[in-house]
């Protein structure tokens, strides 16, 4: 999955606008949820919308794309207790 992430970064300009209608908030939300799936948890609501919204900042703000992960893993888990 997050080499469909990675690819779909890749291909898409970094100036995409953060809307949920954007193709890379689209995959986000697609491996989020596949990863918390396959830990067994349930993501609380606004999670996964938030950690996206992270990311995406995070990316545009120029954070590559493992620390952009790692970083946003880390707010998501602090925020929502997880």
């Amino acid at each position: 999955m997050r080499k469909l992430l990675a690819a779909a970064l890749v291909l898409a300009p970094v100036s995409v606008v953060a809307s949920d209608n954007s193709l890379i908030t689209q995959f986000c939300r697609t491996a989020v949820k596949a990863e918390l799936q396959s830990a067994g948890k349930v993501p609380p609501e606004g999670m996964v919308e938030d950690t996206c919204r992270c990311f995406l900042a995070e990316v545009q703000n120029g954070a590559g794309i493992t620390g952009a992960q790692a970083s946003c893993k880390a707010k998501a888990a602090e925020a929502y207790a997880f």
